[in-house]
């Protein structure tokens, strides 16, 4: 994952530097966390799209190697993402264990909500919420990472499996996948349940694409959420989640690629910047600035928009 506007952190004075005078983060002069990050960004340049578990076997694990067991594992994916219920704890959810289900009975009433945030800004905890509120299914790559071998005991690993996770769950091109194979998505738009997307949101025209696709071709309201965190804490929380899991992000991405991106998609949505149409129905905000385990402040809420649920 590389971003024209992504500073290197290819040393260890560049990644003390960033850590100490960009974000404040404390314990900066940690040696082993300053070596872990120079891996992860050393790993992350050899994993191109040419080599992702999508369009090569170079990194695939031996099990699933061939595109007959590739396809195989796809599709026990697809289903024990629509078969099973979310584990509390995403770190739980693997091969074989959870889904995308919410924690009580799916709804379908056609209704989709976009939630668009910088990585580490809190937009898991957020779905789960409006998915158990709403009950919907859960339409996030994330979920179908874990489950990919390759995904594990790789700080990588998120990165080398990108591409073939997010095919899983929105789709892949009819003519390159086999005919009794059906994307998470598809499914269920073909039952009209109602789904929860979570998004960066970087790109407003994508997001725009998405929702129009929802509303036009499948008859969907679409609700759209932003999760607004400052880019320099959403940096410094996703630092804290690698300590605690290993898996990386790239820091500068986060900082510099993304940065205000889902602030700036969500209004160019709200008031047309850019577009000639938005197919969003309503809008609502949430701060994540708040304590661990504390609800986000509701910012801005439009009638029926999810965010509601969280308003006291």
């Amino acid at each position: 994952m590389t971003h024209p506007y992504s500073r290197k952190l290819d040393n260890i004075d560049l990644i003390s530097h960033f850590l100490t005078v960009v974000i404040n983060y404390n314990n900066a002069e940690d040696d082993n966390l300053l070596r872990k990050i120079k891996i992860g960004e050393a790993d992350l340049k050899n994993y191109d799209n040419s080599s992702s578990t999508l369009n090569s076997t170079h990194h695939r694990d031996r099990k699933y190697l061939s595109e007959t067991d590739r396809w195989k594992l796809r599709k026990q994916i697809v289903k024990e993402l629509i078969e099973l219920r979310r584990e509390k704890d995403d770190e739980d959810l693997i091969l074989g264990k959870g889904g995308a289900l919410p924690n009580c009975e799916i709804k379908s009433e056609k209704q989709a909500i976009i939630i668009i945030g910088l990585p580490a800004s809190g937009k898991s905890t957020i779905a789960n919420k409006i998915a158990d509120s709403y009950g919907g299914v859960i339409l996030d790559s994330d979920f179908a990472k874990r489950k990919l071998p390759e995904f594990k005991d790789n700080p990588a690993g998120a990165s080398l499996v990108h591409d073939e996770s997010d095919i899983l769950i929105f789709g892949y091109d009819k003519k390159d996948r086999p005919d009794d194979f059906s994307s998470l998505i598809e499914i269920c738009n073909s039952q009209k349940h109602n789904i929860i997307i979570p998004k960066i949101g970087h790109d407003h025209r994508s997001i725009n694409k998405m929702a129009k696709a929802l509303k036009q071709n499948f008859g969907y309201t679409v609700h759209l959420v932003l999760v607004s965190l400052d880019r320099k804490k959403a940096t410094k929380r996703a630092v804290d989640r690698f300590k605690k899991y290993g898996r990386y992000v790239p820091l500068s991405l986060i900082f510099d690629g993304y940065g205000n991106d889902p602030i700036l998609s969500f209004y160019r949505l709200k008031h047309n910047i850019y577009i000639e149409e938005a197919f969003i129905d309503t809008f609502g905000k949430l701060s994540t600035d708040v304590e661990k385990d504390n609800d986000p402040i509701v910012i801005y809420k439009e009638n029926n928009n999810p965010v509601s649920i969280f308003q006291n």
